[in-house]
């Protein structure tokens, strides 16, 4: 993957661009960058090893535009549109990884400041913050709708503490 530069669709707006326009670091952030190879991709051919596998993909490529003769437009056609779904795909991957990652960190760093927790509290903790991740919301509106289940707890005086 890493052995041509790629082409990429630079995009302003969709899943890989903050809904409140502020910039981070993302896979496509990374790509501008002039390297040969993205860093990501050299950590996973580090893992994969996948050298015959691509020299078969590229021998049956090269086997099926033969065949296909003057109609070879047609599956560079195909093939284009693959590696852009390809591409689009790794990189949310990437940056939904890296903003998992992230708060999971951010997560560990301020349990280091209060008293060892139980298994429970460790547990609702992950739950909420995973919740809160997956909810396809703004930061801020993830945040706000976590402050109200709070708040209703707190409020709730019949709960009785364990």
């Amino acid at each position: 993957m890493g052995e041509r530069k790629r082409r990429h669709r630079k995009r302003r707006d969709g899943p890989d661009v903050p809904r409140d326009g502020t910039a981070r670091r993302s896979y496509r952030d990374m790509l501008d960058e002039e390297r040969d190879v993205h860093p990501v991709d050299a950590v996973v051919e580090r893992r994969l090893h996948h050298d015959a596998l691509r020299r078969q993909i590229r021998a049956a490529t090269e086997r099926l535009l033969r065949a296909l003769g003057e109609e070879r437009h047609l599956w560079l056609r195909l093939e284009e549109l693959l590696g852009d779904c390809r591409i689009d795909r790794e990189a949310a991957f990437f940056d939904i990884g890296y903003d998992h990652g992230r708060v999971a960190g951010r997560t560990e760093g301020l349990a280091k400041g209060r008293p060892r927790a139980t298994p429970a509290y460790q547990a609702v903790v992950l739950r909420a913050r995973e919740a809160a991740m997956n909810a396809d919301l703004h930061h801020t509106h993830a945040a706000a709708a976590l402050i109200e289940a709070t708040w209703s707890l707190v409020l709730d005086q019949n709960i009785p503490p364990t």
